[in-house]
């Protein structure tokens, strides 16, 4: 983990060197080792650019704001018995995502907007690179021993599509009721899901979902809620192009519903943004070991 933080960070600095005003570089990082354990969904690393393209001002007299947002992104799942070479024994499969994305979106104000986007990208151990950096983290930093990777979700190349739809009301006193809706489809997963919840503070707009720079505020947020999903497929569950009725030597069957209670935390600054969110997970696998599952989402970016 951390040889790839340092790596992403490099391209960061190399990359903000180059770009203007109104964009914004950052790293996100989720990961269950703050809970001591590794498991399930154990790590997610994402490196992220954008820019606000138009503003209400650019763009009269339809007065939206337009923007780009880019991707390079990592997930690695890690069955509970890490160690194990027994496929027997493994309720949770090993799988390495490695994908470029793009999202466009357009917001009519600070609190309502939607988006399309794209990603492409591959699974397998060796192609999404999960194996050597999870394992690379676990001897040289760590001091583990290697996960086994006996048995992992087929190399594949993947497309998928999506599109988003947010939205948020004032109840009055800092409180805001926020609400976002996707639906996403393609090779790789196939679902419909919303989250939604309370968002308390001072900072406008919606900076619990995405980039934001609509309405750039100083300040602090913090948000209460729940994200609720229809799985139709999930091939870094079931390696089946199709469905999640189980295939290949783990014969795992992928819950069709699934939900995870939120709480974060948003602090802006004149150039930077701390993100902080707390994830608790339900089963993804029919017959995962543990029912519940928590990690940590943290994120920073720096907007210029």
């Amino acid at each position: 983990m951390f040889f790839r933080i340092c790596l992403f960070t490099v391209f960061i600095i190399t990359l903000g060197s180059s770009l203007y005003a109104q964009r914004y570089v950052g790293l996100s990082v989720d990961n269950d080792l703050y809970f001591g354990i590794d498991r399930y969904y154990s790590s997610g690393i994402f490196l992220r650019w954008g820019k606000l393209k138009t503003t209400e001002k650019d763009s009269l007299p339809q007065g939206v704001f337009k923007s780009e947002h880019w991707t390079l992104g990592q997930e690695i799942n890690t069955p509970a018995l890490r160690l194990t070479e027994d496929l027997a024994k493994m309720d949770y499969p090993y799988n390495g995502w490695l994908f470029l994305g793009f999202t466009s979106e357009q917001f009519f104000t600070p609190d309502q907007g939607y988006g399309w986007g794209v990603q492409i990208g591959t699974t397998g151990a060796e192609a999404s690179l999960a194996k050597f950096f999870q394992n690379t983290y676990h001897i040289h930093i760590l001091n583990l021993d290697p996960l086994s990777w006996t048995w992992s979700i087929p190399q594949a190349f993947h497309l998928n599509l999506n599109a988003s739809y947010l939205w948020g009301a004032l109840l009055g006193n800092k409180f805001k009721w926020v609400n976002r809706n996707d639906i996403q489809g393609g090779t790789f997963r196939t679902s419909f899901k919303t989250r939604f919840g309370l968002q308390y503070g001072s900072l406008s707009g919606l900076p619990f979902f995405g980039n934001r720079m609509e309405e750039r505020q100083e300040g602090i947020s913090i948000f209460l809620g729940m994200e609720v999903e229809y799985n139709i497929h999930d091939y870094s569950l079931s390696s089946n192009w199709f469905n999640d009725k189980g295939q290949g030597p783990y014969e795992l069957v992928a819950n069709d519903f699934r939900n995870k209670f939120q709480l974060g935390i948003v602090y802006n600054t004149k150039s930077w943004s701390i993100h902080a969110m707390l994830n608790n997970s339900s089963r993804h696998i029919t017959t995962q070991k543990y029912s519940r599952h928590p990690f940590i989402n943290i994120s920073l970016n720096y907007l210029f």
